[in-house]
């Protein structure tokens, strides 16, 4: 049995302009029949999701321009929601990573890397989690991913702000298992978005790989999930498989095979 209803009710999707977000939004829209509110810091294709979403659906649509990784953008975006409506959910999504040996980056690079993958993450997670306990209802859902559970040489801090969101998400449960919050948490390996292109992780493994998941079928999974009020959900075979071997070999194996598969191609 469902412990979420999302039928006309408010969700608030972070990182909604592209990829994954994108498409949750639309899933949300399409077969939950929920309103909701995008947001990202490209507003244009904020905008231009909406009017899909209206046309297509019988469902309201609000945009949020907003970039988390400003120290004020987690505060505008809760405030500009809940003027909105009564919020029922919030999914966070939005997320970023680097490529490439770590040493090579700018500590700049990283701090905007923690600031919107953990930061954000927990911070939007705490004024929600308060908002939904005066509401008496509502669901949380952090999208983390499967670098949360395996250290991954080449993208260090990404995979290392994806362990503290997880680790995050999961003691907050705990905290809250009594509250009738729902507090779950989606943890895909590699997605076909447009992050595997920016950070050139597609010169390693090409987005059309059949090791990266469209963005749609991730989107259906993380709702499916989310409603029933899974803590964790991992989706694929081949992914949860590999996190059984990951319990089960020593960690220095781990990431010694990991430092193989991500290591940078060189350049000719």
């Amino acid at each position: 049995m469902s412990k979420l209803n999302f039928k006309n009710k408010w969700v608030v999707v972070t990182g909604a302009s592209s990829g994954l977000g994108k498409e949750i939004a639309r899933y949300l829209a399409k077969y939950e029949k929920a309103n909701l509110i995008i947001t990202a810091r490209r507003v244009k294709k904020l905008e231009q999701l909406k009017k899909e979403i209206e046309q297509n659906n019988n469902t309201k649509v609000e945009v949020v321009g907003v970039d988390l990784i400003e120290p004020k953008g987690v505060n505008f975006l809760f405030d500009n929601a809940i003027k909105v409506g009564p919020i029922y959910g919030i999914i966070n999504n939005a997320g970023l990573t680097y490529y490439g040996k770590t040493e090579k980056a700018k500590i700049e690079n990283y701090n905007q890397i923690v600031n919107l993958n953990f930061n954000a993450v927990m911070k939007l997670s705490l004024l929600f989690l308060d908002y939904f306990r005066n509401m008496g209802q509502g669901g949380l859902l952090n999208i983390t991913s499967e670098a949360a559970f395996i250290p991954i040489p080449y993208q260090n801090v990404y995979s290392a702000s994806k362990h503290a969101s997880q680790s995050f998400t999961d003691a907050l449960r705990e905290e809250n298992r009594k509250t009738g919050i729902v507090i779950s948490s989606f943890a895909p390996s590699g997605i076909a978005t447009e992050m595997i292109t920016k950070s050139g992780l597609d010169k390693k493994i090409s987005k059309d790989s059949i090791f990266n998941m469209k963005p749609d079928k991730a989107a259906k999974k993380a709702i499916k999930a989310f409603k029933r009020g899974k803590s964790i959900s991992v989706p694929g075979f081949i992914n949860k498989l590999t996190l059984f071997f990951v319990h089960i070999f020593p960690r220095k194996w781990v990431v010694r095979i990991a430092g193989f598969i991500y290591i940078p191609p060189e350049k000719k």
